[in-house]
């Protein structure tokens, strides 16, 4: 499916929504046509402009935000807990967790999703491996058997395949708008972090896109979205811990947190047993429109 003229409304909408939503929960919940949270514990109040340095690094705050991104990108794997919830629109999506990790070097991500209770409370399993997303659990699949779908095929979909990789969610830090301020610290999972508030320019952040995924729809989303509050906390080694963004569009909201921890840590993802995986039979099921269905559960 590579039109959107016959994609219903309410799909398009939240499409928008998760193009410019950062992490692979929020494109399966949205793709995948969930039912259907985001921790505001991170937020507080500016201490201090753009002009302030932050006391570890010597950097000014806009600095040390451009700097976390390319820190995180030399330690190449980590670890994450996200959490999402929606208001309006978004709010039929509920709220979701997930837990996973990463590695930037290989393009591996592994990332358990536990959807909300209005759309079974159940578990989905993705693995990114090689341009490939493999994804298991109800309702998709029956127990240790896998769908496949080619990532270009997600695309042609009209899906941000780039927000199924935190990576790019940390990249769009590049994109900081020059109005960031400095937050008090905060214990974020055990460590003593430092804080920063400002926006992101949506349209800047499709630009940390490599070109094949700098799509006409996520260009459109981007105009629509204009800018993206965010606050991010930070390890000594200037390395993103905690990140929250809040990404309003036509008049809904989606609050997405997500957590970074174990930097560095040896992170193993596979392709699962051949044997165990059958092709998704269509674009639709993933995207929320009405074409293909997803196989049954054995």
């Amino acid at each position: 499916m590579t039109t959107h003229s016959t994609t219903r409304p309410t799909s398009r909408r939240r499409r928008r929504i998760g193009t410019l939503a950062a992490g692979g929960a929020v494109v399966l919940a949205l793709g995948l046509g969930a039912c259907g949270g985001g921790d505001d514990s991170a937020s507080g109040t500016p201490s201090q402009g753009t002009a302030a340095s932050s006391p570890a690094t010597q950097l000014t705050a806009f600095e040390a935000v451009k700097a976390s991104a390319r820190n995180s990108e030399e330690a190449g794997s980590a670890k994450f807990a996200l959490t999402m919830s929606g208001t309006g629109e978004a709010a039929s999506v509920g709220d979701v967790s997930a837990e996973g990790s990463f590695d930037s070097a290989q393009g591996a991500v592994e990332m358990t999703m536990t959807l909300p209770a209005q759309a079974g409370g159940t578990e989905l399993t993705m693995r990114l491996v090689d341009g490939t997303a493999y994804l298991s659990g109800a309702p998709l699949t029956a127990e240790g058997q896998w769908v496949q779908v080619p990532l270009d095929q997600m695309g042609a979909a009209g899906v941000d395949t780039a927000a199924m990789d935190p990576t790019q969610q940390l990249q769009q830090l590049q994109a900081v708008a020059e109005d960031v301020r400095e937050l008090p610290a905060q214990d974020v999972r055990g460590v003593q972090a430092k804080g920063y508030s400002g926006t992101i320019d949506a349209a800047k952040a499709i630009e940390q896109l490599p070109a094949e995924q700098q799509t006409q729809e996520a260009k459109e989303a981007a105009a629509q979205v204009g800018s993206i509050p965010f606050t991010l906390y930070v390890d000594d080694q200037d390395r993103p811990v905690r990140m929250t963004e809040e990404v309003t569009v036509e008049g809904s909201t989606l609050n997405v947190q997500m957590d970074f921890f174990d930097w560095g840590s040896t992170v193993d993802v596979a392709a699962p047993d051949p044997a165990t995986v059958t092709e998704m039979p269509g674009a639709g099921a993933m995207t929320g429109g009405t074409t293909g269905e997803a196989p049954a559960a054995a």
